[in-house]
């Protein structure tokens, strides 16, 4: 399962969903790790001799790691600690790390589209780098140079068990390594914020209103270029500042009495009632440049209005985002599909939703997002708001050049997913822009209008509704999303539309971020101490390498050893080879077939239970949500801490076991 379908799922779940293959990854991994241990103890003590030493090992299992000293295991975890700063490996490994930071800023590109994700992904990666490598080095080295030394003596001759010389280091290394984790992680903090830290101010004679000039009928900015927002009156650039500007716009802001009163008042320049009872307020915005913006003050009013920028917003955030727990789409003849048109794009990952052709102008096609437990309470800061954001992220597939001065339009409509003998309320239809290559926020009114229909279908009335207390009063909630463009295509995936409630704190989002560099670092000196019991030191880093590689295409993997493969398995492609029918072709039906498929699929679901013995480290990879900023749900986390607790477990009993059969001063 990769890490976009864990966002999605509860850790129970994600528990019940992976109990079959659990055990299958644990009988496989017993099958390889009694023949490992055979092997080994074979070529010390003979073929037979090597039998009783494997059996008398696994007698001796239960009673070792029942009556394991906490003491012992802390005495010796120490003893790898101490082991592990003479070597400097932890100190070089530091020394590396702040001279990449000293000098890292000099080569950060500020100009780029979204810094924050250079920011964030460059000390992930050179933390998880750096860290793996400082964890396979102390792990590979410890147990080898101990024996070669004779050293390990001084430990295995007194009342010490072999469970609590693997447990000791492990516990040792892990503590030292996480020391480090805390001390690289607050460096890091620092570092992104320092880097990303700055303000601007309005580039004129003056800070004030004066420095704004007028904006044209054609709405085109005289500034920049560009095209200026549609209620937008007047603009102004800001300084540049970190190789970038921005744009101020004096927007005209027109509400009715039954609109909600703006969130801000701090960057009002004036407001006045109209005749028809509406109120017009003017206020400062400032546009979006590299992926944030600044909020604006206004101290005063008319051209000496004194205009101030903050601090930049957007860079340090944790959305919490609230997802549909299913999807549905339709193509154009309104019929169910489980992925949307397919465009020719290589990524399979979103699927496309038609907005009809020349020829019907009208086209079926959507997409449902189905929403369970969405209730108030899920929105702790928007109960008594009369704003819902709603965030999409949307990809546009286009079969002509259309209006370049006009993005493809979509729309969206909501529906109550109501019981046998309960009316049913439908909006109308929400028209908006779409936005490539960015998240686009729609604020969705809690009173919307739409129709409610009896079980029927019969329209019974129509009007403003609530969107918690009528459209989703039962918890369940169900969006459309459709292309209102003919001959253009709207991309989407699970996770593209979501609610976004409210914002968690960045720095424990930051701290979670490296919780999965360290459950990769604490896999890691687990495969380490395993295989140095009865590797040499070269041998045990080659090793570590190797699995580690598995482990980031672990995936890619999996799949060329998937039972369901197009063509079977080992033997059934022997027979296609021999008989000369390609993989689209049935093979003939018969006993002969049936038992080369079953044979087939037991080999492949074992050769797959092994893949899985190299740990997947796209679970513990959280540097796509930290830099995107969203924020890392504790069901990820906590599949993450379950993983690393078994693969720790899987691999000290490996360690345990190959540290039995190689009888150190019996």
């Amino acid at each position: 399962m990769n890490a976009d379908s864990q966002s999605l799922i509860t850790f129970s779940e994600w528990l019940a969903t992976n109990a079959v293959l659990f055990l299958i990854v644990v009988a496989s991994a017993i099958v390889v790790g009694l023949l490992f241990g055979y092997v080994v103890a074979a070529f010390r003590h003979g073929a037979v001799e090597g039998f009783y030493v494997v059996a008398q090992v696994i007698g001796q299992m239960v009673p070792d790691f029942a009556n394991t000293s906490l003491r012992r295991v802390m005495a010796i975890a120490g003893l790898a600690i101490k082991e592990a700063l003479r070597r400097k490996v932890v100190l070089a490994t530091f020394a590396i790390f702040a001279i990449t930071l000293l000098f890292g800023g000099w080569f950060m590109n500020n100009n780029s589209e979204h810094p924050d994700k250079v920011y964030v992904s460059f000390v992930m990666f050179g933390t998880q780098l750096l860290v793996l490598m400082m964890g396979m080095l102390i792990s590979s080295f410890s147990l080898p140079d101990d024996i070669k030394n004779k050293t390990i003596y001084t430990v295995v001759t007194k009342p010490v068990r072999s469970t609590e010389v693997i447990i000791g280091r492990l516990v040792g290394f892990g503590l030292l390594g996480t020391a480090l984790l805390i001390v690289m992680g607050l460096l890091s903090y620092i570092f992104v914020w320092r880097g990303l830290a700055h303000t601007h101010q309005v580039v004129g004679d003056t800070q004030t209103l004066a420095s704004f000039v007028e904006i044209g009928p054609d709405k085109m900015s005289s500034l920049t270029k560009g095209r200026a927002s549609d209620n937008a009156v007047m603009e102004a650039v800001t300084s540049t500042k970190s190789g970038h500007f921005h744009r101020l716009e004096v927007v005209v802001d027109r509400r009715l009495p039954s609109d909600p009163k703006p969130l801000r008042t701090d960057n009002i320049l004036s407001q006045k009632s109209l005749t028809d009872g509406s109120i017009e307020y003017r206020r400062v915005i400032c546009l979006p440049a590299s992926g944030h913006k600044h909020r604006v003050f206004v101290e005063g009013e008319g051209e000496s209005a004194k205009i101030t920028l903050g601090p930049a917003v957007g860079y340090f955030r944790a959305r919490v985002p609230v997802y549909a727990k299913t999807i549905l789409f339709h193509d154009r003849n309104g019929d169910e599909k489980s992925t949307g048109t397919n465009v020719g794009k290589e990524s399979k990952r979103r699927g496309y939703i038609s907005g009809g052709d020349r020829i019907s102008k009208t086209s079926l096609s959507d997409c449902e997002f189905n929403f369970e437990d969405f209730y108030p309470s899920r929105f702790p800061n928007l109960q008594d708001a009369a704003i819902v954001p709603l965030e999409l992220d949307l990809a546009v597939y286009r079969t002509y050049k259309a209006n370049v001065e006009k993005r493809v339009m979509a729309g969206i409509r909501f529906e109550s997913v109501p019981g046998e003998a309960e009316n049913k309320f439908v909006s109308d239809m929400l028209d908006f822009e779409t936005k490539e290559f960015t998240v686009q926020t729609l604020p969705i009114k809690r009173k919307l209008v739409g129709k409610v229909y009896s079980p029927d279908g019969t329209l019974v009335e129509q009007g403003e509704y609530d969107l918690f207390d009528d459209f989703a009063k039962n918890g369940r909630l169900k969006l459309v999303l459709k292309c209102r463009d003919i001959n253009q295509y709207v991309g989407v995936a699970q996770k593209d539309v979501y609610f976004r409630p409210q914002d968690a704190p960045y720095g424990f989002n930051f701290f979670k971020g490296y919780l999965g560099i360290w459950c990769q670092m604490m896999i890691v000196i687990a495969i380490g101490v395993a295989l140095s019991a009865s590797l040499s030191a070269p041998i045990t880093m080659l090793g570590t390498i190797v699995i580690i590689i598995l482990g980031f295409f672990s995936t890619f993997v999996q799949g060329l050893v998937a039972p369901d493969n197009l063509g079977g398995g080992t033997f059934e492609s022997l027979i296609r080879v021999v008989t000369q029918k390609n993989m689209m072709q049935d093979l003939d039906t018969g006993w002969f077939v049936t038992i080369v498929k079953n044979v087939d699929y037991g080999i492949s679901m074992f050769l797959y239970g092994l893949t899985f013995l190299a740990p997947d480290f796209s679970s513990f990879n959280f540097s796509k949500e930290l830099s995107s900023g969203y924020s890392i749900g504790s069901n990820r986390v906590l599949i993450a801490l379950a993983l690393t607790f078994v693969f720790c477990c899987g691999f000290t009993l490996l360690g345990y076991y190959s540290l039995k059969t190689r009888e150190i001063a019996k």
